[in-house]
This record gives structure tokens, sequence and C-alpha cells, in this order.
């Protein structure tokens, strides 16, 4: 029989200087879902484009530049109801030295949320404006759940089957402020306070023949992450008119850095007697928001048509510098568990029928999400800990190309917008409303 791997992991989940801890190597961090994208329904609808154009209460949170082009005070409100089908290592088998793991079998875990994602009040004044926000970053819950006899590395080692939940919540309320600097130039800045919850639980549970009376399904070890902190984050933006038919946005968001708390727990010894001993205790592991940089044109040709452009580089790989084991793997090991630098790419417009009594708007866009899970770079080599990483961690969350459409009308003193954006892993649904007062 197979040696079993007890303090090994199993399968993926969901997929942000100096000496710097961070996050685990258990499987529930493989691919965390951020809500980078730009908060309301109108600019879901352009693909996520708005940092050019900016030109509504979200800009409090997109690019706080553009807010001097509000001219009286407004509420803004945001709903999503958003499909998540995150996917994960299951079952199969990976070769070893050299590693090969296109034998390992990958399921999705499917889950939705719904939530108030976004709410904003703007106060424009003279050449100033200012605005207060929330915005939901990362709202996430899923579970799955692995059967059969695991994951094989080789012929000797098998990781068990795991059963796993996820809550993951990351709330951004926000103050922002803007000024118009001159006709053509608006600067803006914002100060954001965090609100951080983490609650995950790993559990890996025996298959048949892993140990002597111990029935399948029995729980063998388990490794949770929970805790609830606070931080602070900046966000800065610039607007520019270039001309009568262009503007532009320049925009730099720095992310905030949260600690919690993670253990590894064994539940039953190797002669299958229960024990639940805890075996890694990590009192402070850092999770670090990926800081981005942003770019954005808006060309407007005509009183009725809009196209915008932006791009934005999400530093991606500051989630994963200083990885903790949660299994004993040492720290060259655990580096190889990385996240790469990521650059979206957006593109969308907007078409208002702006003879009709309340204008309507039809908007589409498209944008290119990069892939922002762990995984596992090199090869491990005869390494039994660096074969279980890159088995579970060879999944995850890639690259995905997004498609998105809307719609709006607006009358004298409100207006509503819904939106849908489509992608292989990620559906989002929007709907926004504006009150002008």
């Amino acid at each position: 029989m197979k040696r079993q791997l007890t303090l090994a992991i199993g399968a993926a989940l969901f997929a942000a200087s100096g000496t710097v801890l961070a996050i685990t190597d258990t499987e529930t961090n493989a691919s965390i879902p951020f809500n980078l994208s730009n908060p309301g329904a109108r600019s879901l609808g352009m693909g996520g484009a708005f940092i050019g154009l900016a030109d509504d209460a979200t800009a409090a949170y997109t690019n706080p530049a553009g807010l001097t082009q509000l001219v009286t005070p407004e509420i803004s409100a945001e709903g999503r109801h958003t499909d998540y089908s995150i996917p994960h290592v299951s079952g199969g088998s990976a070769a070893l030295d050299p590693f090969n793991g296109s034998g390992l079998q990958t399921t999705d875990a499917d889950s939705s949320r719904t939530n108030l994602s976004f709410i904003a009040f703007v106060y424009p004044h003279e050449r100033w404006s200012f605005a207060a926000y929330r915005n939901e970053l990362v709202s996430y819950r899923g579970s799955f759940a692995t059967t059969g006899d695991g994951i094989g590395l080789g012929t000797l080692y098998t990781t068990f089957p795991v059963s796993a939940d996820a809550d993951l919540k990351i709330i951004d309320y926000g103050f922002s402020a803007a000024f118009k600097a001159g006709d053509a130039v608006s600067l803006g800045a914002g100060l954001s306070y965090y609100d951080f919850d983490i609650r995950t639980l790993m559990t890996r549970v025996a298959f048949a023949g892993a140990f002597t009376g111990v029935a399948a399904g029995t729980p063998v070890n388990s490794q949770a992450q929970s805790g609830s902190d606070n931080d602070v984050g900046v966000n800065l933006g610039a607007r520019f008119v270039l001309g009568e038919h262009w503007s532009a946005g320049l925009t730099y968001r720095r992310g905030p850095k949260f600690n919690y708390h993670a253990t590894n727990t064994i539940l039953i010894d190797n002669d299958g007697n229960p024990i639940s001993e805890v075996v890694v205790d990590l009192k402070n592991v850092s999770f670090k928001v990926p800081d981005e940089f942003g770019a954005g044109l808006s060309w407007h040709p005509t009183d009725a048509l809009v196209i915008n452009f932006d791009a934005d580089y999400i530093q991606y790989s500051q989630l994963t510098h200083g990885i903790q084991s949660l299994f004993g793997n040492d720290a060259t090991t655990v580096s190889q568990l990385t996240i790469p630098n990521g650059a979206e790419v957006h593109l969308g417009g907007e078409y208002t029928f702006t003879q009709m009594a309340h204008p309507f708007s039809l908007r589409a866009g498209i944008w290119h999400d990069p892939r922002h899970s762990i995984q596992f770079k090199g090869d491990p080599g005869t390494d039994l800990g660096s074969d279980a990483l890159a088995a579970v961690f060879h999944g995850g969350q890639g690259s995905q190309n997004h498609v998105a459409v809307g719609a709006g009308f607006a009358f004298a003193k409100f207006q509503i917008d819904a939106a849908a954006d489509f992608a292989d892993q990620t559906d989002i649904f929007s709907i926004s409303g504006v009150y002008h007062f």
C-alpha cells in the first residue's frame, strides 16, 4: 500500500519588502477572488474602463480626481450578484522526478454572493469636491469536498481527500477629495480604512485502508485560518483634459496589510488514535492586498459616444512575499509558491440616445484579467513537501477574458444602470442608481 502523506496538502480551493511574513501554504489561499474592477454598473458595462472618464460618484474609488466634474451633490449605490466557479485539484496522480502533473484532475467549486458592493456620497464645492464611500473589495464564501483515495504522488505517497470551507471579506471605508488645479488638470487623493475578516478550515479525511480500524471519512488533520484586523490605504489620482475630445487619468492605490492566526492540528496519530495536537501555530500571518497602478484614456468624439481604454498593473506577487508554511516546509520550498504580477487591459464604450426625453445609454466592453492564483514554480525534484505543493497548486484560476454589456436611463435627478460581466470562472450582474440633489 502507498504511504500516507499525513501533513501534506490535498486539493485547491479559491484564488495579494523587507522581510515580511505572508499568507500560508494551505489550499484555501490558492485563488483569492479579489474584486479589483471599478465599482458601478455603468463602469462594469464598459468592461471596467473608466479611469480617464471618471465622471460620476464611483470616481471616489476609481479616480478621485474625476470628482471635480460633478456639479451637484449626489449619492450612488450598487448591488452585485457574483457567480464563482473556482477550480481545484480533485484527484488523479502526478509523476515525480521530473514532476509531471498532466494526470491530475481539476473540478470547479461553484458558489455565489449577492451584496451591496458600493455606496458613495459626493459633495462638490467650487473648485473642490469631497466624497465618502464604502466598497467591498472581497466578499467570498465557498466550500468543496473531494472524494475517493486522494491524490497520488508517484508510486509511494498519497495525499488525503479533503473538505474545505472559506469565508473572506475585505471592506473599504474611504474618504476622497479632489481639487481642480486648472481648466485642464484635476488632482485627487483618498484615505481608506479597511476592515478584514478571514475564516477558513481545511479538513483532511482518511480513505479506505489508510489506517487500520479507521473508517473512510474520519478526520485526520485540519488547517485553520482565522482573524479580524484593520489597516489604512492610500488612493491617488489625476485627470487631464487633452483637448475637446480627449481626457486621460492616472491612479495609484496602495493596498492594506492585515494579520491573522493559522494552525495545523493533527486529529489522529499514525495508529488511528485520536490526539488533537496542534503541531504548527502561526500567530502573526500577514495578508497583503496588492498595490495597483492605473492609466486611462477617454475619447468622446460626439456628445453621444464615449470610448474608454484602461491599463492597470497589479502587484499580485506581494501576497506571497515571505509565505509561511503550515506543513513544516522550509522557506526555500514555500518560496516556490508565487503569484505573478499582472496587467489588466480594459476597452469599452457608451452610446447615449441624447434626443430622448430621458436619455438612454447602451454600453459594451471587453477586458483581460491576468492569472492571480498561486502556482508552484520550478521542478520540485525528489522533495516530498515540494511535490505535494506542486500537485495541489497545479490547478488554480488562470487568466480570463471578460465580455460586458450594460444599459441605463437618465432622468432629471435620478439615473439607473444595469450591467453584466461574463467570464469562464466569474459572472457578475450589477444594478446601480444615482440620485442628484
